[in-house]
């Protein structure tokens, strides 16, 4: 369960960052055609609508980088005859739309390794609830039956089963120092 919760973390979180540097890569060079055709043919608002730059995408929440990403692929999408001859087929929109569904795939992904984590904290509660259970109400009581046949490993265990906390000891030893 340790394994888990440490897992998780890091792995999601690279692959959507790739994911959203391919999203973004793929849209700049549609949209960039877009600028192009717009401009060429002078319509303005065109141009307005596809005037982005990568920078601005990233500095966008993971949903209105989705919807701008998708707005610029649907308005290639009407476009796509005007665009052939700036480079943009239907493969490069078919390109830019994955792009864009396994970015869109990846934004619950925080979210779903929260959950798992959350999981396996959980699991980990009952399996020390478990342990010392275990350890109080059999391992204990079964050595109790050593104290007098093998004395040294039931002291032993004793020993062991001592749990030191060594902040409060240091503070309570600070405490012993200020009293002398």
């Amino acid at each position: 369960m340790h394994q888990v919760q440490m897992a998780y973390s890091s792995a999601n979180s690279k692959l959507k960052v790739k994911e959203e540097a391919e999203m973004i890569q793929a849209i700049i060079q549609v949209a960039a055609a877009i600028y192009a055709y717009a401009h060429s043919n002078n319509m303005p608002d065109l141009v307005s609508k596809v005037s982005i730059t990568p920078s601005y995408l990233r500095t966008l929440t993971d949903k209105e980088l989705k919807t701008a990403c998708m707005n610029i692929y649907e308005l290639a999408l009407t476009l796509v005859e005007e665009l052939t001859d700036y480079g943009i087929t239907n493969e490069t929109l078919a390109n830019a739309k994955s792009e864009i569904d396994e970015f869109s795939a990846l934004i619950a992904a925080p979210r779903g390794e929260i959950v798992t984590r959350s999981q396996a904290t959980a699991e980990l509660r009952v399996l020390f609830a478990q342990a010392d259970e275990l350890l109080k109400n059999q391992l204990d009581k079964l050595m109790l039956m050593l104290e007098m046949s093998h004395p040294q490993v039931y002291k032993t265990y004793m020993a062991a089963r001592i749990i030191i906390d060594l902040k409060a000891s240091k503070a309570k030893q600070e405490e012993e120092t200020m009293e002398a």
